[in-house]
């Protein structure tokens, strides 16, 4: 939430500066402006990326509303009652488990256990598993970043463009300051669109990335130590080093599954 006030307050900032020097606010308006920047924007990364990632990278936004957040607490004393289970009853007695649980890495864990899958392998298809889903996250960051790089010269276009218009019409001199005025807000549009919405929200969309990464890590090192038969105790107290900085106190997230779009094939 706080990233859609930076960006709104970063409209803001330009409007207000544009109102400060007494320009009418319909000068920062222009339709052709916004077909050439965003149009021209989006048709390029959609060469780039393709239509499949471009909608993920906008489903990405919601991220802004509410991030994907895995309760590692939540998590690992869950982990913790699953070893005490299959320690007293076998590693079969997970099998009840799996439909309760609503995370598909976390389903996909306890059904290797379940299946006794061999320790190597096991290690190797979390590793995969994770590292799929981490490109997964991430592509949402590189289509905005891309979209960042593109707009500001196809706003330096718009404005080129604009300006030939106004060229082929020299004969009417009254035009001129109107026409040239109009012509550079394209230029705004594709600078201010790409550093002030693009990039700022590639980068943050990264950063949740990363941060996904990190208590995905968490939860492979939960499984493989629920794999090797390990106790509750030293299952919760291995994991629980991971959060030793976190600030005390801090209330995880409702622990909803992490739940994204699957990436193109």
């Amino acid at each position: 939430m706080t990233s859609l006030l930076g960006i709104l307050a970063g409209f803001l900032v330009i409007i207000g500066g544009a109102l400060s020097d007494n320009d009418p606010l319909s000068s920062l308006f222009s339709v052709t402006a916004v077909i050439i920047v965003i149009c021209g924007s989006l048709t390029a990364v959609t060469v780039q990326f393709g239509l499949r990632q471009i909608l993920l990278a906008f489903e990405g936004v919601f991220w802004l509303v509410k991030p994907p957040r895995t309760d590692l607490r939540a998590f690992i004393e869950q982990v913790s009652e699953w070893s005490a289970m299959a320690r007293s009853h076998g590693t079969l007695v997970l099998e009840s488990v799996i439909p309760t649980v609503a995370d598909p890495f976390h389903r996909q864990g306890l059904q290797m256990i379940v299946d006794n899958t061999a320790p190597q392998d096991f290690a190797a298809i979390l590793a995969i598993m994770a590292e799929k889903a981490g490109r997964t996250q991430e592509a949402p960051a590189e289509v905005w970043e891309a979209l960042g790089g593109y707009s500001p010269t196809i706003g330096v276009m718009g404005a080129v463009l604009g300006l030939i218009h106004v060229m082929m019409r020299l004969d009417h001199s009254e035009e001129l300051g109107e026409g040239i005025a109009t012509a550079f807000v394209a230029t705004i549009y594709g600078v201010g669109f790409a550093n002030l919405v693009a990039l700022p929200l590639g980068a943050h969309l990264k950063q949740l990335a990363r941060e996904l990464e990190r208590e995905r890590h968490v939860v492979i090192q939960g499984f493989l130590l629920l794999a090797e038969g390990k106790p509750g105790m030293v299952i919760k107290q291995h994991l629980q080093s991971f959060l030793e900085d976190e600030p005390k106190g801090k209330a995880a997230p409702d622990g909803e599954p992490v739940v994204m779009p699957q990436a193109a094939e």
